[in-house]
């Protein structure tokens, strides 16, 4: 079968090694990714909790409420950099998808400003607890809608074998990638993940701060969104084209031995979380599990990116092949950087996590 069109890559050289370029990627995206997990995966948690309206779950959403707004912060500001590491490499891919489903793409924003706002008039609200809490629940949605435009564009950029009846089907850009059948378990298994791992954030604070009801809320959360994963995975794994479905399945290879060993640290997860979560439990007991866990977070980060350059090897693409001229000013200001952003992330991270006097404010 003949290949089809696709974008040649920008004539002008990488400014810097494919390969390091890639690590960037992944290292950026991971911190973006953290960001994620805690203000759009709090947020889904914070209103979950708000409409429970037990005393102890209004008294944990009043301490988690506060970290929301700056986390999504962090969130848009460390997305920036993955993204522009991610057009640089997969450049042809990416512009071509957005084109494609050029509405849903741009509407992105729109979602994001809107559940950022309602965010805002959630954790400051003064009205009643109800609309306090659909106030809530329309920010987890919206913010959460945000990830399925991403996830649109990302799978529409992995089949170019689709771009042409997608375009003659939707020539202005208005139809989602629904011919793709790994769009919605794609989308349902970040959502797991998002929400698995914001229950771990929240159960290392609450073993951290011995808050005890939000270390085991924290667990809960987590078992359930790990649990889901075996029903979204599956159906994800399933759904996969045939070089990357093989490939996964090959146990001598990369992609396959990283599969299974982020599900093994996943299971081993859940399985420590179980009895960490119940009532009397020591305290000590969180850790593990969010160690496991985060690990096995990392581990799909990068399965995330192997199966990708399998997806679109099979069109004849190769990232590591593309030419590059290094710049290593360029390299070395941005190394620096993003070393003093990490610094100031641990700055203020530290800063914003401290005890606060009775009627100190926090930003």
């Amino acid at each position: 079968m003949p290949l089809p069109p696709i974008p040649s890559p920008d004539p002008l050289p990488l400014p810097m090694p494919p390969a390091v370029l890639k690590a960037l990627l992944l290292a950026t995206f991971t911190l973006h990714l953290m960001a994620v997990n805690l203000g759009v995966g709090g947020s889904l948690l914070a209103a979950v909790h708000a409409l429970r309206g037990k005393p102890e779950d209004r008294e944990l959403v009043r301490r988690l409420a506060p970290m929301l707004p700056g986390a999504v912060t962090f969130a848009i500001t460390l997305g920036v950099a993955p993204l522009l590491f991610l057009q640089l490499t997969y450049g042809p891919f990416f512009y071509t998808a957005s084109v494609l489903t050029a509405i849903p793409w741009a509407g992105l924003l729109a979602l994001l400003m809107a559940g950022y706002v309602l965010l805002y008039r959630f954790v400051g609200s003064v009205a009643s607890d109800a609309v306090r809490t659909l106030t809530g629940i329309l920010s987890a949605l919206l913010l959460l809608s945000v990830g399925l435009m991403l996830v649109n564009v990302t799978t529409l950029s992995l089949r170019p074998d689709l771009w042409a009846a997608h375009a003659a089907a939707s020539p202005h850009g208005l139809r989602m990638n629904t011919a793709d059948p790994t769009l919605w378990p794609r989308y349902l298994h970040m959502v797991a993940g998002i929400a698995a791992v914001a229950g771990l954030l929240l159960a290392g604070w609450g073993g951290w701060r011995q808050h005890a009801y939000a270390r085991r809320a924290g667990l809960v959360w987590f078992i359930a969104a790990t649990a889901s994963q075996g029903a979204w995975g599956t159906w994800l794994l399933v759904k996969q084209p045939a070089p990357v479905f093989d490939l996964l399945m090959n146990a001598t290879t990369a992609p396959s031995l990283t599969m299974w060993i982020s599900i093994a640290c996943g299971g081993l997860a859940l399985f420590l979380a179980i009895p960490a979560s119940q009532a009397g439990a020591p305290a000590k007991g969180v850790w593990p599990p969010v160690a496991l866990g985060l690990a096995s977070m990392l581990g799909m980060i990068l399965l995330r990116d192997q199966a990708r350059d399998a997806s679109l090897a099979a069109f004849g693409f190769q990232p590591g092949a593309l030419p590059h001229k290094t710049d290593w000013l360029s390299l070395g200001v941005f190394g620096l950087t993003l070393a003093a952003l990490v610094v100031m992330l641990v700055i203020v991270l530290r800063w914003a996590t401290q005890p606060r006097t009775v009627g100190e404010e926090r930003p």
